[in-house]
């Protein structure tokens, strides 16, 4: 089962246009739970989370992944930006490499070269540090560092512009 978690950035907007996309993917079974995370208080978001029956997590900026991850059910984790938007067939994608590469982690980069260098030099030749777009386990992620480069999923996320 894979657990969404989604840093919601004080934007209830954008965060609905992220849950909206999850939906079909809680409908097959490829997303068991989800987390929204905010370091905010804002009661919109809490509502948003609580209506769609994701958990609800306020937590810094800096301590986003880790506390949304802490709460996660499954043992692999989506990490999403409010406002990520998956193209249609990703969830073939994501099952795709969960078959064929399961110990590895993945990254679903955002669409425009410039944006999916700048997440490919990030993850795999530096510090292979935790940010939106990866798929991992989650020890991963709670770790703070990927063990190695992810592979890089065949299908792209768009960003809302609300």
């Amino acid at each position: 089962m894979i657990t969404a978690v989604i840093r919601a950035n004080r934007d209830a907007r954008a965060l609905a246009a992220t849950l909206s996309v999850l939906i079909p993917a809680v409908a097959k079974g490829v997303i068991g739970h989800a987390v929204v995370v905010d370091d905010g208080d804002d009661a919109a978001i809490a509502r948003l989370a609580d209506e769609t029956g994701a958990s609800y997590v306020r937590a810094t900026a800096g301590e986003a992944w880790s506390s949304g991850v802490a709460q996660a059910r499954g043992d692999w984790v989506i990490l999403l930006e409010a406002g990520d938007l998956p193209e249609p067939q990703w969830t073939p994608s994501i099952e795709r490499h969960l078959l064929t590469a399961a110990a590895r982690p993945a990254l679903m980069p955002l669409r425009g070269m410039a944006a999916a260098l700048r997440e490919w030099g990030a993850v795999s030749l530096r510090s292979r540090g935790v940010r939106a777009g990866l798929l991992a386990p989650k020890t991963q992620i709670l770790s703070g560092k990927l063990a190695r480069a992810p592979r890089r999923l065949t299908v792209r996320r768009d960003r809302a512009e609300l």
